[in-house]
């Protein structure tokens, strides 16, 4: 295994807001092995939101006979041995990754004791496939921590989420070589395997490897009826008097896969050398050679059937109502009726191209379009498509930093296939080329059906099926307040914050049950606005573009609108390889550039309070100045606008204030008439503190230590 990646089985019923007497009766099937790369926010997420069970089941169903492999550990301490402070100690000297964490129960009371109850998860540099490794790697780990829960490493052993109340993630040290561990064969020794199996219970699995003919290795899945091969089971044996291949897969009068072998029959093995599929891999085989599709989505309970029917682009899935309609496909498709149905979540799998793989227990709702998934060649030349990057640079108004770093995202994007955390907002008026862009570049590069233009309103209904079959969506006309939860429009502008960063959300459907379900959409945003949207000073979503007030048809580049739709067509294939080459920072994915068009957006969401105290906070006379208001208020109105001035003005190169001086400038910039109470309450909320006693201009006063500028613009008279 790369050391940076962990396998692990996770469950897509599993439901991380209920507890585990819930999800134990829905987790018995619909394992998938899969990938994540060994972080401490990728393993945090997966330990605190994830139902996780350390071992592969190809089947997808939980039980000791349908363990096939176990690719990380995960030690269960739930007696209060070790304790936190030794577990952790114990973590700093292991020469092997680990994240070390607390299980719901941590110091809450069980049974009336109370302690601490801790997980340790390590991957490993290799799987342990077979039943007398696992047994005696097992009989270490309960021998080295003899308070170990003893079902720790069981076949069929799940695990649910966690708590981050106990946190200690390493991961300087790469993968735990359990091949490693001292006196691993005399464990060995002691284990009792029984090594007995029915012959006709040897199977054929589709994830099988095998060899051709001219012994190049493959996948049972791979091989084609009459295709002759190595048989799996005694093809490579030293049994074996020839050197040459022995088995073939045949189609019985079931319509089903079998395997042959000629040496297994001489020698009496299997039956007469025939070995059947699994159900399961049997018929996904078998639908396979007829690019056919019959599954039950995990996710919503539906029966579902697949095929490329006439008069409809493409390959076409969709729901079948009840068995009948089942059978009534198969009989119009001359494939057999399954007796067990393959499981799998139907769902949008953005990083692969398969359009279904059981073993990992999808079937995919996306279909890559060819541009998107073709190789870069050799030789080809990395270059910039011309009329493509002038489309992007005038979108974003040729601001340079905004540009790289969409270019970096989007480059990242397009290699990887994960969702986007933050966004980009392109602001100007109409015809800028903001939906040229989308239309006619980014839906021929992700599929017309899975990039898609909405306005907000999509977030607002009940509705939001639209977040799991999108990879990319514009959202047209944003406007709202991203800096709370205040306002009328609430639920949409929370909902639209969620989509934005969230993977795995709450989906609903028109006349659907509501599940948990993976959340694969990234946005852009564009408003023709000034003041779309108002941001927050924290903001981490949105990178935003200055405001481009020209037209892309008055540009002098600018072709005919026909012609220029022909040359992006023409460069579409070029750009993706470019971004495919291009040298992307995935440190830089979950983060915003803070530049003048945001500040102006997080600036519209203050009040002048608050933009008050910023100015006083950062010392900015001129700011003040540029926002005295030439009128009388409140118990100023004997002090004329020349007094309010002098005041300002006076601050100059000063590292103090009065609290009476905050006061006046407060009131004639606010339009408020606060009495000194009152304003000292919100001055000290604002400046952190209540006034100190000091010395100011000789005088006695209360006030605040403040660096003004020494602004050489203001006029001293």
């Amino acid at each position: 295994m790369h050391k940076n990646e962990l396998r692990i089985s996770v469950n897509g019923q599993y439901d991380p807001t209920k507890g585990k007497e819930y999800n134990n009766d829905r987790v018995a099937i619909g394992w998938s092995l899969t990938n994540y790369t060994w972080t401490e926010d990728s393993v945090r997420k997966l330990t605190i939101h994830r139902g996780i069970s350390c071992n592969e089941y190809p089947s997808g169903h939980r039980g000791k006979d349908d363990w096939v492999a176990t690719h990380a550990i995960m030690l269960d301490f739930d007696g209060g041995t070790p304790s936190q402070h030794d577990l952790l100690e114990q973590q700093k000297t292991w020469n092997h990754d680990s994240y070390l964490y607390s299980s719901q129960n941590h110091q809450k009371a069980k049974k009336g004791i109370i302690c601490d109850r801790l997980r340790v998860l390590i991957p490993l540099s290799e799987p342990i496939t077979n039943e007398r490794d696992r047994k005696a790697v097992d009989a270490y780990f309960c021998e080295k921590y003899p308070t170990i829960d003893k079902t720790f490493l069981d076949r069929h052993m799940y695990f649910a989420h966690g708590t981050t109340t106990v946190s200690s993630f390493q991961h300087s040290q790469g993968p735990f070589d359990w091949t490693q561990i001292p006196n691993l064969d005399d464990y060995r020794d002691k284990v009792v395997v029984s090594t007995w199996k029915k012959k006709e219970d040897q199977l054929v699995r589709l994830n099988n490897e095998v060899l051709d003919h001219e012994k190049r290795s493959l996948r049972i899945e791979q091989v084609v009826p009459g295709s002759p091969i190595f048989c799996p089971f005694c093809g490579q044996s030293d049994e074996r008097g020839g050197d040459s291949h022995n088995a073939v897969i045949k189609i019985n009068e079931n319509n089903l896969p079998f395997l042959f072998c000629s040496s297994c029959k001489s020698r009496g093995n299997g039956h007469d050398g025939v070995y059947n599929f699994d159900d399961i891999d049997g018929i996904v085989y078998r639908l396979n050679l007829d690019d056919k599709l019959i599954f039950i989505d995990t996710l919503k309970s539906k029966y579902m059937g697949g095929c490329e029917e006439p008069g409809l682009t493409g390959f076409v899935c969709r729901e079948l109502s009840g068995k009948e309609h089942v059978q009534q496909f198969c009989r119009a498709h001359k494939v057999p009726f399954p007796e067990v149905f393959p499981r799998a979540r139907y769902e949008l799998v953005f990083e692969s191209d398969k359009r279904a793989d059981f073993s990992q227990g999808f079937v995919n709702i996306y279909d890559a379009p060819e541009v998107l998934r073709n190789p870069v060649p050799k030789d080809w030349v990395q270059k910039r498509p011309e009329y493509i990057h002038r489309l992007i640079d005038h979108v974003f108004a040729h601001d340079s930093d905004i540009i790289d770093r969409f270019y970096n995202n989007l480059a990242w994007f397009v290699k990887t296939r994960q969702k986007m955390i933050t966004s980009f907002l392109m602001q100007g008026v109409e015809g800028t080329g903001k939906g040229f862009l989308f239309t006619n570049v980014f839906q021929n590069i992700f599929g017309e059906r899975f990039a898609s233009q909405a306005d907000q309103d999509a977030f607002g209904g009940q509705f939001n099926s639209f977040l799991t079959n999108n990879v990319l969506v514009l959202i047209n006309e944003v406007s709202g307040n991203f800096t709370s939860s205040a306002g009328k429009n609430l639920s949409t502008i929370e909902k639209m914050k969620i989509a934005i960063t969230d993977e795995s959300i709450q989906i609903e459907g028109k006349n659907k049950d509501r599940y948990n379900g993976k959340n694969v959409c990234s946005f852009l945003f564009a408003t023709n606005r000034r003041d779309g949207i108002t941001l927050s000073d924290n903001d981490r979503r949105f990178n935003v573009a200055p405001r481009q007030e020209v037209r892309v048809d008055a540009t002098k580049w600018w072709p005919e609108y026909e012609e220029l739709v022909e040359l992006v067509n023409a460069e579409l294939q070029d750009f993706v390889w470019y971004l495919k080459t291009y040298p992307a920072d995935s440190a830089l994915i979950g983060k915003v550039i803070e530049n003048a068009p945001k500040k102006v957006l997080q600036v519209m969401s203050k009040q002048n309070a608050e933009l008050f105290f910023d100015a006083v906070k950062a010392g900015d006379i001129k700011w003040i100045m540029e926002n005295l208001v030439q009128e009388k208020y409140g118990d100023f109105s004997a002090v004329n606008f020349a007094e309010i001035q002098r005041l300002a003005r006076g601050l100059k190169s000063k590292d103090r204030v009065s609290v009476d001086t905050l006061r006046a400038l407060y009131n004639n910039i606010t339009g408020k008439e606060l009495e000194p109470i009152k304003f000292g309450r919100i001055a000290a909320g604002f400046l952190e503190g209540e006034s100190k006693p000091m010395k100011i201009d000789g005088k006695s006063s209360r006030g605040y230590m403040i660096d003004w500028d020494d602004f050489s613009l203001i006029d001293d008279e």
